[in-house]
């Protein structure tokens, strides 16, 4: 079991601040070719190789490359998060062995870790949600719980997370226990001064080591809040020099800053402020660097962590004056099994989003300017060699995809906008005549032809005779409806993409299909000519 470290208190308390009460691992840890550190850490198989010799792209060693190699054991290992935007979980709509990230691959690196012996510190910056409204609000809560219960020991603010309804944030934090409430602001009060206060800066006490950290938000975000009477924000310079006489008396070992700002106003602080060691920043390159980076004219190191969770930055520290430090990006991929832990706190959101409804979150639909929705078994009518295509393809069984898998998601509208038929793909809401549910819309079920093609309510009605139109009306309303493969579309070389193609890719993002190539992919889908 995980031996937390001590958290003390700092003297100082949260300006108008309110309750911020806030696997078994069977993966690997190393990922060298049969590397051995000097503490006799676990060893990983050399990468798997296909029948042509080449590395197997399966093998995330192979993609992904090793990890802690060669490392001796380190007084005390820190590891930075930020920026997870809302992803508890990378989604496998291309396949999980093919995209990073997630809270139940963490956690297993986390438990791995631990079996080493290696003392840990996690630190986040904040950045955990990056929609507003109802199912953000829940995602909010179960992101903090699922934190804490990793053993996160200091986590900042982003500026979603305070952008949520003033009800629904004090609400998350006023439910979290005080005494293992890891949350922590230099420069942020919430709520009024009537409220108890929280700490603005934690001293962490880990491997022998006293690891003294606050957090601030950046100049960049202020705007974001100006209009939230509930959330005072005061310029970082000014917060952190009022903290820091507190701080350093503290007489730690390490002083971070985590900062959810951006790189340079980041780099700025740490030249303003040479009493931290280290800088950890959001803000960056959606994959972080593979090394920390000196800040010129100050004796900090510069952290970056990516974005979306997909990665983890693991620093060690180390008694030797010629490396103190060590740095390791680790790629959450699929070395990393599943964390039984993790996958129940998954079940449990995903339940409360089904007991809470499409109503409940707010899901409402509006009209579609282009029609109604009719599904695809009214096109399947006349349109018979393109529906047999189509039932062929994972479109027609992507509703049944979430149904199956584990936790059920056909309640989640995050995912149902890519898996039914009749919302948008991208704002995650449906239209008027989409997608309701199983039993309320079952002809609705699949990523139906609609989805591309666009809504059919009025072709069909006037080509079953239930409205009498025009020739060039009927012709206007197939033609509508007709889409037309470029001979450049999808050129993904030189960055030619035509209608088809970026309509594609509002499912097919980087996000949820990240190696998504429409030439590649067009072949299983294509029906030009049928019917």
């Amino acid at each position: 079991m995980r031996q937390p470290g001590v958290i003390l208190s700092g003297k100082w308390p949260f300006l108008l601040i309110a309750v911020l009460c806030a696997c078994s691992a069977s993966g690997y840890l190393l990922s060298a070719d049969t590397v051995e550190t000097t503490d006799e850490a676990a060893t990983q198989e050399s990468p798997a190789y296909d029948a042509e010799g080449d590395a197997d792209t399966n093998d995330p060693v192979a993609r992904n490359g090793p990890i802690f190699v060669d490392w001796p054991q380190p007084q005390v290992a820190i590891m930075f998060s930020g920026e997870m935007d809302g992803f508890l979980e990378p989604c496998g709509c291309a396949g999980l062995e093919n995209q990073l990230g997630g809270l139940k691959r963490r956690h297993t690196l986390i438990r791995q870790l631990e079996a080493q012996g290696w003392p840990i510190v996690m630190l986040d910056m904040g950045g955990l949600v990056r929609r507003l409204g109802p199912q953000a609000e829940v995602k909010y809560r179960y992101a903090i719980k699922s934190l804490i219960e990793l053993g996160y020991e200091a986590i900042g603010f982003g500026v979603r997370e305070l952008q949520l309804s003033s009800d629904a944030l004090l609400y998350a934090l006023a439910n979290l226990d005080p005494e293992r409430s890891p949350l922590v602001s230099a420069n942020l009060g919430m709520f009024g001064a009537e409220a108890p206060s929280a700490r603005k800066y934690r001293v962490i006490e880990s491997g022998g080591k006293r690891i003294g950290v606050t957090a601030v938000l950046g100049k960049k975000h202020q705007a974001s809040l100006a209009n939230n009477p509930d959330i005072t924000w005061i310029e970082p310079v000014q917060a952190l020099t009022a903290l820091m006489p507190a701080l350093t008396d503290e007489k730690c070992d390490l002083l971070v800053l985590l900062a959810h700002a951006d790189p340079n106003e980041a780099s700025a602080l740490a030249k303003q402020f040479p009493q931290f060691q280290l800088v950890a920043t959001t803000g960056g390159a959606e994959e972080p660097p593979d090394h920390a980076r000196q800040i010129e004219s100050s004796p900090a190191q510069l952290i970056e962590v990516g974005q979306k969770g997909m990665y983890a930055i693991v620093l060690g520290v180390y008694d030797d004056p010629q490396q103190p430090f060590r740095y390791q990006r680790v790629p959450l991929d699929h070395r990393f099994q599943d964390s039984p832990e993790m996958q129940a706190m998954l079940v449990a959101y995903q339940e409360e989003l089904k007991g809470t409804g499409l109503d409940g979150l707010g899901i409402t639909g509006v009209k579609n300017p282009a029609g109604e929705f009719v599904g695809s078994s009214v096109c399947a009518d006349c349109h018979t060699e393109a529906t047999a295509v189509f039932e062929t393809t994972p479109h027609a069984h992507a509703t049944d995809t979430l149904v199956h898998i584990e936790p059920p998601r056909h309640f989640d509208p995050e995912c149902l906008s890519c898996h039914a038929t009749g919302w948008n793909p991208q704002l995650y809401f449906p239209y008027a005549s989409g997608f309701l549910g199983l039993e309320k819309t079952p002809q609705l079920i699949g990523n139906g032809c609609e989805n591309c093609h666009g809504p059919g309510g009025a072709h069909a009605a006037a080509e079953g005779g239930e409205e009498e139109v025009s020739e060039e009306e009927l012709e206007r309303l197939r033609a509508a409806l007709r889409l037309k493969v470029s001979e450049n579309e999808g050129n993904m070389e030189g960055q030619v993409f035509g209608n088809v193609v970026k309509m594609c890719m509002e499912c097919h993002d980087l996000d949820n299909s990240p190696d998504f190539d429409f030439q590649e992919y067009w072949p299983q889908v294509e029906h030009q000519g049928k019917d």
